[in-house]
């Protein structure tokens, strides 16, 4: 083993545990959503504030503060995203912690392997969300059942902690440590060090950046609406116990690992890099899997599992493409700011998460949790939409290039 394959594991592997333990954070809201309703005796209309007290500052600082991941360098940016949410002062702290952590993930990532074999590389660095959702769900429900509610979030506290520790002291950039990524721009084999910042507008005027973000909209709208609300779902509307809901409501994460660690593979190895369309195929099928859920609702636990499974895999592997190779494709193409471009396509798919809150939990209060999978339909279908459009821009621009370059020829 080559000493660049040994940092590329350790930084691959620091990156993955430090990015998926911010989930542990996460994940038990979803959880004791039914014990802040009969704690604080609120109704289900309420508990949509306390996802958007989350939520709302992490969409804020994204877009706000998109580039100030270019600016101190990914490995300070990280570092200091996990030194945040430990404080557990509000969520909304955590919250703006949390936002900074994936943009300077990718960006620091991308610079550690070949472009080639960015999608593979990032398809398997999104399972850290899904198996650190995972994690989160199990260590919130232990904690739940053997300490109270109140306690869930301590462990994954100190836990968080100690990653950012590491991150400051390991996260370095190829360059830190003298070394060259094969078959990587020389202009993108940047240092972890400031570079210049990229505003808001001039991102949202790249091309591609509106469709993506509106597509990440969509998406994490249903991924988060499900992370949160389908154990009262599934207690609501289909019976199950508290703690079975919360363990069941797990195969959708556990698609979405598969889903992830697949999709770049799929399309690096059979669809010619093409991840847009790759995208755009998967969100259209997460939306007929959800149908086939909701269509199958009598059926039992097996066909709950298993169309929850295919519409996590389908959902969660266009996630991680659109919001980190395609963002950081798009940032080092149109300027040099992969962090300005990932933080602002995330950003734009958390203000999905802020509302799906407010919404699920009004429509559940006015037609009653059974319509909570038809808005979910009915986003993914908005999603691929907006994706096929990406993708086609991207086809006529990669058209231009080839008769530019015939021209020039």
């Amino acid at each position: 083993m080559t000493r660049l394959q040994l940092w590329q594991g350790v930084v691959f592997l620091l990156l993955w545990l430090a990015y998926g333990a911010t989930y542990l954070l996460r994940k038990p809201l979803g959880i004791i959503k039914g014990d802040l309703e009969v704690g604080f005796k609120v109704k289900p209309s309420s508990l949509g504030w306390v996802d958007t007290a989350l939520l709302l500052p992490y969409a804020l600082v994204s877009l706000a503060l998109g580039s100030l991941g270019d600016w101190l360098g990914p490995r300070l940016t990280l570092a200091g995203g996990l030194s945040l949410p430990p404080l557990l002062v509000l969520l909304t702290v955590s919250g703006a912690g949390q936002a900074l952590c994936w943009p300077a993930a990718c960006a620091l990532l991308s610079r550690w392997f070949s472009d080639a074999s960015r999608n593979s590389v990032f398809g398997m660095f999104g399972t850290c969300c899904f198996l650190g959702g995972l994690a989160g769900t199990g260590l919130a429900v232990y904690m739940q059942a053997e300490h109270g509610w109140r306690s869930v979030f301590l462990p994954p506290a100190v836990i968080v902690a100690c990653l950012g520790v590491l991150v400051s002291l390991l996260g370095k950039s190829p360059a830190d440590l003298g070394l060259v990524v094969p078959n990587r721009a020389a202009d993108q084999q940047a240092k972890d060090g400031r570079e210049s910042g990229t505003s808001l507008f001039r991102v949202f005027r790249m091309a591609m950046v509106p469709e993506v973000s509106m597509s990440m909209f969509c998406i994490k709208a249903v991924r988060y609406a499900l992370m949160f609300w389908l154990p009262l779902y599934l207690t609501r509307t289909l019976g199950y116990t508290q703690t079975g809901a919360g363990l069941a409501s797990t195969s959708f994460e556990v698609g979405g690992v598969v889903g992830s660690a697949c999709v770049g593979m799929v399309v690096d190895r059979w669809m010619g890099g093409r991840a847009l369309l790759a995208s755009t195929i998967a969100i259209a099928g997460s939306a007929v899997s959800l149908l086939l859920f909701m269509l199958t609702a009598s059926w039992g636990f097996v066909f709950h599992a298993v169309f929850l499974a295919v519409a996590g895999a389908l959902n969660c592997g266009p996630d991680v493409l659109l919001a980190g190779s395609v963002a950081a494709d798009i940032g080092e193409r149109e300027g040099g700011a992969p962090s300005a471009v990932t933080s602002v396509v995330n950003g734009m798919g958390s203000l999905g998460t802020v509302l799906e809150g407010p919404v699920v939990a009004f429509a559940a209060a006015w037609f009653g949790f059974s319509s909570m999978v038809p808005l979910m339909i009915l986003l993914l279908c908005l999603g691929a939409v907006a994706t096929f459009r990406a993708n086609q821009i991207h086809r006529r621009t990669l058209g231009r290039v080839k008769l530019s370059n015939e021209t020039i020829a």
